[in-house]
């Protein structure tokens, strides 16, 4: 008696055609690519015919995959549309993925406006220093230069940099403090050992974005993250460089103060990307990336 196709199988394969990518496949049932790749072959082992190729960067049916998508027809749709339905009656639960300090430093505290109009959703928040690792995440924030693929991912907003220090540090005394006075002076540096593909920006790029002829002292205090080095600047006489936008509610408040000219643009953003599960529709998901952007705007 021949064995009945995967019903998981099926699914995948789905999800990969719509989607066009292993990864993208993968975020959305919530499991690795190599996981969905090897769904693909033992379905195709089973039905003994290939079910897609590559064409142009994307997957694509073959003749035989296209038969297999014309007789599912919308059935995974009307589940993912049935779920939905069923998920009104439940409560919502949102799980955020952010990298690390724009949750501790932007996100935080902010989330208080957040739920005050969305009271009936629960948030759990996951700062990371790998966010696309978390496969619990039902939305995923990332800074980096480029998101990891092409689809799914809205920018939230470009990053500046700047050099801060709480307001009564010597530095501001000086007549006309500017950038080069900044290498002066003692210094934090943040590395996370990611690389500056995903957020990384040192005292040496900032300096020669800005021309600075002075050189940028080899020997710096070194944290792994943005939020570290701002504890560290709100608590003694020195300097990092910081993220404009993480910082906003530090600086408006006073306790931070930006050195004049010292400001620059990364050439990374802040990404976000709604991670529908294999369950349905996130609507929470959606919600909470309509308020961020409306917060950024703010």
């Amino acid at each position: 008696m021949r064995q009945a196709p995967s019903m998981t199988g099926l699914r995948v394969l789905e999800a990969v055609l719509r989607n066009g990518s292993l990864s993208a496949a993968g975020r959305e049932l919530c499991v690795t690519p190599a996981a969905i790749s090897h769904r693909l072959r033992s379905l195709e082992a089973q039905g003994k015919a290939a079910l897609v190729r590559r064409d142009g960067g994307r997957f694509v049916a073959t003749d035989a995959g296209q038969r297999v998508l014309d007789q599912l027809g919308d059935a995974f749709q009307r589940i993912r549309a049935a779920d939905a339905i069923l998920s009104e009656a439940r409560t919502k639960t949102l799980h955020i993925s952010a990298s690390y300090s724009f949750a501790v430093l932007w996100l935080a505290p902010r989330l208080s406006q957040f739920r005050d109009q969305y009271p009936a959703i629960e948030l759990h928040l996951e700062p990371s220093h790998s966010p696309l690792q978390d496969s619990d995440a039902n939305i995923v924030i990332l800074h980096a230069t480029h998101p990891p693929d092409k689809s799914g991912w809205t920018q939230l907003c470009a990053e500046t940099c700047a050099a801060v220090a709480r307001p009564n540090h010597p530095l501001f005394n000086l007549p006309k403090a500017g950038p080069a006075d900044v290498l002066g002076a003692k210094l934090v540096h943040i590395t996370h050992g990611k690389g500056p593909e995903l957020g990384e920006f040192t005292w040496q790029t900032w300096a020669d974005k800005l021309g600075l002829s002075v050189p940028v002292p080899s020997t710096v205090l070194t944290v792994s993250a943005e939020h570290l080095a701002v504890d560290l600047v709100l608590a003694e006489d020195i300097l990092t460089l910081v993220n404009l936008q993480c910082a906003a509610r530090l600086i408006g408040e006073g306790r931070l103060q930006v050195v004049p000219g010292s400001s620059v643009e990364t050439g990374r953003s802040y990404w976000a990307q709604v991670a529908t599960s294999g369950d349905g529709h996130n609507s929470a998901a959606h919600e909470f990336l309509v308020w961020l952007q409306a917060a950024f705007r703010s």
